[in-house]
Formats: structure tokens, sequence, C-alpha cells
């Protein structure tokens, strides 16, 4: 290794390390954090200081094997590893023509002093060609003369109703996979946690008791405007009622939470609450004693008007 190279190395890392130092330095100035360049700098200088010093031993180390070998020619001589490994190279992997020889795979061809060798390619390059050839002609085989195996499309098809069916298992068998639908009422935890979920939700609208106020009508008592029944509230909550002003939650909780946040609802009718608003929409009268997801039947009928 040259000083001339060494000393353009330098110069050229330095260079890099300077301009990286100016962007650092101005990423500083704007966020105003002059404690900052300065430790970047610092951390810089350090950096090339190293640099140099690697350099100037790397220098050194080469000045003395080159004495070394001048005084003695048989360091000039390969090792039994390196042999050894010279000759497995030549062998599996390159298998070119060595340097003395060159003159003997050198070709006529001539492009402005630039000369073509005509050495051997990789042995490993020439094995890995040959696999890809089988492999084509087993692949042409199957898929094009026997055509026993899967084109693109039906290896797609195949994938989606391997999916379809897996989604419809994990729909079956998860407790967090349902639609208004599937679901059915919450246990007792499940309506305590649909409780903080009206507290921080649907007080504003709702009332504090579900008692109603001017926007949100009464969650009380037993008339409804879009179904008082499980599967009703389930989809009202999920979907929302854009021109009512009631956003679709279903965007915001999970169809657990909303299955709680259902039930607690429910959980609502009959409560004797304060300043109740007055009924508004369709008396529900559901098909059972309680509602779950295996009603039959939703009676509805029309509030008199007094």
């Amino acid at each position: 290794m040259s000083k001339s190279f060494l000393i353009r190395f330098y110069f050229t890392i330095s260079s890099l390390f300077l301009f990286a130092s100016a962007g650092i330095a101005q990423d500083a100035n704007n966020l105003s954090t002059a404690a900052a360049n300065s430790f970047l700098t610092g951390v810089v200088i350090f950096l090339l200081i190293i640099i140099a010093a690697m350099a100037f031993l790397m220098m050194q180390v080469s000045s003395v094997l080159r004495q070394a070998k001048k005084a003695n020619p048989a360091l000039n001589q390969p090792g039994s590893l390196r042999r050894w490994w010279s000759n497995l190279d030549k062998e599996f992997f390159t298998k070119a023509a060595p340097i003395e020889k060159e003159a003997d795979v050198l070709l006529d061809h001539d492009y402005d002093g630039i000369k073509e060798l005509d050495n051997a390619l990789p042995p490993w390059w020439k094995w890995g060609f040959y696999f890809t050839i089988i492999v084509a002609v087993i692949y042409l085989f199957r898929f094009h003369v026997t055509k026993t195996g899967p084109t693109p499309l039906q290896e797609y098809e195949n994938e989606m109703k391997m999916a379809a069916a897996k989604m419809e298992d994990f729909r079956k068998n998860s407790k967090e996979a349902f639609d208004e639908t599937t679901v059915t009422l919450a246990d007792a935890m499940g309506v305590a946690a649909g409780k903080k979920i009206f507290a921080g939700t649907c007080v504003p609208c709702h009332g504090a008791n579900g008692e109603g106020n001017a926007v949100g009508p009464n969650l009380t008592d037993k008339y409804w405007l879009h179904g008082g029944s499980l599967r009703e509230v389930f989809h009202t909550v999920t979907n929302g009622v854009p021109d009512k002003g009631m956003q679709a939650w279903g965007k915001t909780f999970s169809p657990a939470d909303i299955k709680n946040l259902a039930s607690f609802v429910l959980s609502l009718q009959g409560t004797k609450v304060a300043n109740a608003k007055a009924p508004q929409g369709n008396l529900y009268e559901p098909g059972k004693a309680s509602d779950s997801s295996v009603v039959k039947k939703d009676s509805l009928q029309t509030k008199t008007t007094k």
C-alpha cells in the first residue's frame, strides 16, 4: 500500500467527515442547541484523528513488510494454507488461468487498449446455470405438458378458500369475533366495562344515567328510534346515525367493547331516573323475557300520541 494512496484515502475520508459535520452543525443550529453542535464537532475531530492514526500505522506496517521481503526472499513464497486455498479456488470456485498463463487465453479483441481474456466461467456459476435448466424442464413438464400442477390463478383461488375457511373457523371459536347477527348479552363484568365506556363517550348526548337530553334520546324507557333488541342496539352503536349526529363507534371500539356497551344500555331499561326525557320512537317488546342473539321476533308498536 503506497504512501500516496494512504494520503488520498485520508483526505477523501476527511472531506466526507467535514461535509457530514457541516450538515450536523446545520441541524444543530436548526434546533438551537449550541452544546450539541460542539459535542458533534468534537466527535468528528476525534474520528478524524483515529483515521489518521490508523492510516499512519498501516503505512508503517506496509513499509516493514516490504523491507522484510527484500531481506528474505522466502517470505514471498505463499504458505501451505494459501497454496491449498488457491488450488481449491481454481478447481471449484474460479478456475481461471493464472497470471503467468494469461497470454494463452488472450483473445484478439481490443477495445481502446482493453483486451479480453477467454477465461473459464467459475464452476459454481456454471453448475447454478445447469440447475436452473433442470428446474425449467421439470416446471415445463409439470405445468404445461402433464398439467398436474396448479396455475397461479388456481393457487390464488385455493389460498382464498383456505383463508375463508380459517376466518369462518375463527368466527365460530373466537369470543372476540362476532357481529350484529351473532352478538349475545355480556356478563356482569362486561356490563361493568360497558358502563365505563358509556361514561366516557355517551354521557354528553344521553346523560349520566341514560335520561337523555336535547341531543340524545332517553335510554331508560321502552321506546326506541332504531330498534331496542341487542342486535339493533349493537348495529346502531357500531354504524352510528349520521343524520342525527351520532358517530359510528365501530371505528373506535372493538366488537367486544360495543357488545359490553350495548348490554349496559339495555340494562338501563326500567330504571327510574330524574329529568328523564319524554319517550321517542316506537315501543319495543321483545319476543322473549330476555334479549339475546336468539330473539326470533321483535314486536314494534307505534306509540300513540296523546
